[in-house]
């Protein structure tokens, strides 16, 4: 029998932006959503601040230059949607229980993220959406 990888909720969802200052005037004027700590991520070639929502957040991801893989996100298909994120209880037990069904993903180990440990499928095995798996550390 297959393991599955379990979800307990969704952590965030992750929106691609050209400038996150912008991006905060919009959510904070139209939705009144604060924006949080603005963090430099380097080895992910991004600047993110999360925007609490409910239960959920909004992850805002601006590129740190045009050959990262949010620049080439925003190059190729513009602001917007960039990924689903689902909170699970082991990171690494789900990412090996997706690579047993033999799903394709782009980390082969947790990494440390902007909110936990993290890990990526790809989107060509989630019907198109890129999902990140996020362990709350």
């Amino acid at each position: 029998m297959n393991q599955t990888c379990t979800v307990n909720y969704i952590d965030h969802v992750g929106v691609a932006v050209r400038n996150l200052e912008s991006a905060f005037v919009f959510f904070e004027d139209v939705f009144g959503l604060q924006p949080g700590e603005v963090k430099e991520l380097p080895d992910q070639g991004v600047r993110a601040a999360l925007l609490k929502v409910g239960q959920t957040r909004l992850e805002l991801l601006e590129p740190l230059g045009l050959e990262t893989p949010v620049g080439r996100f925003l190059e190729r298909r513009g602001e917007g949607l960039h990924h689903l994120a689902l909170n699970v209880s082991d990171v690494s037990q789900s990412l090996e229980a997706a690579k047993a069904r033999g799903l394709e993903v782009i980390d082969q180990t947790p990494r440390e993220g902007l909110s936990g440990l993290i890990a990526f499928i790809h989107p060509r095995s989630a019907h198109g959406i890129l999902t990140e798996l996020v362990q709350t550390v």
